[in-house]
């Protein structure tokens, strides 16, 4: 019974420092981390030597950084295009609706990945209507935003969020 209390002592102390921790590396609902920061889970390691001494963090941390130029409506489709600076691995992006309760759409088809640019360090991604049953349709009345995330190398990711311009089709 002692061992019992024990393990199930154990998993707990777990179980809080692990939420704990989650929710240092996490910003604030509905923000991102600013361009160049290490994402949770990114590093560890690298997160806790930038706290430890700014002059430690500034060897430490790359110069990393993800922009979107442009976010707009095109007819029936939704266009980004953006920036980075790194040496990157790749960009995912997604469309998002809504404002405060945001969430992800199934409206457009995902088999269209980002386009990269290497060696002028653009991206951009079209967001076309998907074939076959959809369960969101686009309201011409709601707010869309695109999001996209970028990995590099050594581990390190970071994200950018910008409102779509115009209206979507109606």
């Amino acid at each position: 019974m002692a061992a019992l209390v024990l393990v199930v002592s154990y998993l707990a102390s777990l179980l809080i420092l692990s939420v704990t921790v989650m929710r240092a590396d996490t910003p604030p609902q509905g923000q991102t981390p600013a361009p160049g920061s290490p994402r949770p889970g990114a590093s560890a390691s690298a997160s806790a030597s930038a706290s430890a001494s700014a002059s430690a963090s500034a060897s430490s941390v790359p110069a990393i950084a993800l922009k979107i130029e442009r976010a707009r409506w095109e007819g029936d489709k939704a266009v980004v295009e953006g920036t980075w600076r790194g040496d990157l691995s790749s960009v995912h992006c997604d469309l998002m609706e809504g404002g405060k309760a945001e969430h992800a759409i199934d409206w457009w088809d995902r088999s269209v990945a980002a386009e990269q640019s290497f060696s002028d360090k653009t991206f951009s991604q079209e967001f076309v209507r998907a074939k076959g049953r959809v369960k969101d349709r686009i309201d011409p009345e709601s707010e869309y935003k695109a999001v996209c995330s970028a990995q590099f190398s050594g581990g390190w990711s970071t994200a950018y969020d910008a409102p779509m311009e115009g209206k979507p089709p109606g």
